[in-house]
């Protein structure tokens, strides 16, 4: 009898380690077959009659037989022998038995053929070719048939550094060259869980008393959806020519990252149990919300518990070198980003100062604060499921009167992409990571349709809505802060939700790049409009900018050329991105429109509402980046200029 191991039912004979493989595989398999159709390779692919995948697996039965049997299974043989490229990590015979014996069966035959599919698919990466010299820690850029990232580590031994896949399974062989894809052979078979989050860090005893809180709060019932089963995607989309063929995202998965204290972390902190969890945060989130001080039910979005927990939340996966986009930045600039968490109007600010990850760091003489370090993954720090990743951070993390300070100090620049959780969770943000190369070229752009940007309402059909990854390097350099761009065509008119802020003075700022195809739209912040109309196509150089190159020698060196185009309504790029080998300050067709300054009483997002006024239907609206500035920054107390990064 073959062993159906996605079954509930049989699941509970053979164990949780059955369960944490499968479950899920049968919703999977109906999105992968309309990607890779392994039954019917037809005739029309070339095969090569050197050594390919498929037959360095047939003539090397010694340490592949049993994965070359469910690559059969699969029906994947002929198609690995065909012309492609493949990334593949081939269990070894020894780690395909090692995988029977986890599911108490006594070889692949007991398996069902849906699982085993499941299970090669897990060991592809198609089109993508990585060399063990490719690898960085965290994800590869392209994902397995399973439409799942592969999370490379490391892990010194005594004199080897042995290349982790999944955490737990090392490279045993490396780097082994075919006609048509690399090999590289591994001592454990993958299999990467398909729960929920919540319920893969049930299973990880560092992080119990985390879980227990998580729980008590019920914030694990929010993060159970893995995708949105109605999404459709569009058939033969236009590109931003109106008649290229690009991409439609093919599906819309959605994603949670979540930062967790271990129990030690809490320990040396002096908290051992969850009483004492719920009187620290009282004793954090009741002197920042003490209006809220009295609410004792811990699954109330405003007590302290619950606030705790939603703030290591965000709604959106992103894998440990997944956190910045170097392309086009300065090598010299400290990278960041700003992300919404689930604790109401909150954000979080995460660095890379000393080469690493952390949370909240400011290195201000004045308000220093040490920031959270988020633990690399060489010792399994990070933990993927199919709906998302959590990190081990090194203390406590909360939002607190310093946290709040810091932000009310800092400059909050956001690329456009990084407004939307699908772009990181789909892997469309990151599909080259930063490969200088980008993806460019009308095909290969994607067209959202309306409904798929949780945070983008549609107010006229007309508009058409695009992100373009960029080319970061070559004659072909593109002006954009982060190398990408997100772009709006037609008679367009639609609103973007903006991360919270706290309550305070704004000037709020939209970064782009002037050229010719532009557009020239109106701006409204939360459905007011602000100034008049934008008209993209006008150069820095044109009168009503004045844009001037710095003078070097000069004795202010283009201060008073800031001040004039601020009167205008306009700055200069920033130092802190380039094009080719210039940065943007140096550009003058990098500007900024200061579109307004408002005050906001309370915390919240705010709304940028983008209307068309062009009466050309194929201007551009291009769409780099934006910046929420406190006034602290923009009119320092010391009455200094704003730094020029």
């Amino acid at each position: 009898m073959k062993i159906q191991t996605h079954s509930q039912t049989h699941s509970q004979t053979c164990g949780k380690k059955v369960l944490s493989f499968v479950l899920g595989c049968s919703c999977l398999l109906f999105f992968l077959q309309g990607c890779y159709d392994s039954d019917s390779v037809g005739e029309n692919f070339y095969t090569f009659t050197g050594e390919t995948l498929g037959s360095y697996f047939d003539t090397h039965p010694e340490t592949y037989s049993e994965f070359n049997k469910a690559i059969e299974v699969a029906h994947l043989a002929e198609l690995l022998k065909t012309y492609n490229q493949y990334t593949c990590f081939a269990p070894t015979n020894t780690a395909m038995q090692k995988w029977y014996e986890t599911l108490g069966v006594a070889s692949l035959e007991a398996i069902i053929d849906e699982d085993i599919k499941y299970m090669v698919y897990s060991h592809l990466i198609p089109e993508k070719i990585y060399l063990t010299t490719d690898f960085v820690e965290g994800a590869l850029t392209a994902t397995n048939m399973n439409s799942r990232y592969l999370v490379i580590g490391y892990r010194p031994q005594t004199t080897v550094v042995n290349i982790l896949i999944n955490t737990n399974s090392v490279i045993v062989d490396k780097d082994i060259e075919v006609e048509n894809g690399i090999i590289h052979s591994i001592d454990q078979v993958l299999t990467p869980s398909t729960a929920a989050i919540p319920t893969l860090m049930a299973n990880d005893p560092r992080v119990s008393l985390f879980v227990e809180a998580m729980e008590a709060t019920g914030l694990g019932d929010s993060l159970q959806q893995l995708r949105d089963e109605n999404y459709v995607p569009v058939t033969s989309p236009l590109s931003i020519d109106g008649t290229t063929i690009c991409r439609s995202p093919k599906e819309r998965k959605i994603g949670y990252t979540i930062f967790a204290e271990s129990n030690q972390v809490f320990e040396n902190a002096g908290i051992t149990n969850l009483e004492q969890l719920k009187a620290y945060a009282a004793s954090v989130y009741n002197a920042v919300y003490p209006g809220d001080a009295s609410i004792s039910d811990p699954t109330s979005r405003r007590n302290s518990l619950n606030r705790f927990i939603a703030y290591h939340l965000i709604d959106k996966t992103v894998h440990y070198n997944n956190f910045f986009y170097k392309a086009n930045m300065a090598s010299n600039v400290t990278l960041s980003e700003f992300m919404e968490t689930l604790c109401p109007n909150t954000i979080f600010k995460v660095s890379n100062d000393g080469g690493g990850v952390v949370i909240n760091r400011n290195t201000d003489p004045e308000m220093y604060l040490e920031g959270i370090t988020v633990l690399p993954i060489e010792s399994g720090n990070e933990q993927d499921t199919d709906n998302g990743v959590y990190h081990l951070i090194n203390s406590l993390m909360v939002y607190d009167t310093n946290i709040r300070n810091m932000l009310l100090n800092t400059r909050i620049r956001m690329d456009a992409a990084s407004l939307h959780p699908e772009l990181m969770t789909n892997g469309i943000r990151y599909e080259k990571g930063d490969d200088p190369a980008g993806v460019t070229g009308a095909d290969k752009y994607y067209n959202f349709p309306s409904g798929y940007l949780k945070n983008v309402e549609f107010t006229s059909s007309n508009t058409n809505l695009f992100y373009l990854q960029g080319n970061k390097s070559g004659d072909n350099y593109w002006m954009n802060f982060q190398g990408d761009e997100m772009m709006a065509t037609g008679q367009f008119d639609f609103t973007m939700r903006f991360p919270p802020v706290p309550a305070g003075t704004y000037e709020i700022r939209f970064g782009y790049t002037a050229n010719g195809v532009r557009g020239i739209l109106q701006f409204y912040v939360d459905d007011e409009p602000q100034g008049i109309p934008l008209n993209m196509k006008r150069g820095g150089t044109d009168a009503i900018i004045g844009w001037q190159a710095d003078v070097t020698n000069g004795v202010d060196n283009g201060l008073e050329i800031d001040k004039m185009m601020r009167n205008r309504g306009y700055m200069k790029g920033g130092e802190s991105y380039m094009g080719g080998d210039v940065n943007a300050r140096q550009r003058a067709n990098a500007i900024r429109r200061i579109i307004c300054t408002k005050s906001f009483n309370t915390d919240g997002p705010h709304y940028l509402r983008f209307k068309s006024v062009s009466d050309d239907g194929n201007d551009q609206f291009m769409i780099d980046y934006f910046e929420f500035v406190p006034k602290n920054v923009y009119a320092r107390p010391d009455g200094k200029a704003e730094d020029r990064l």
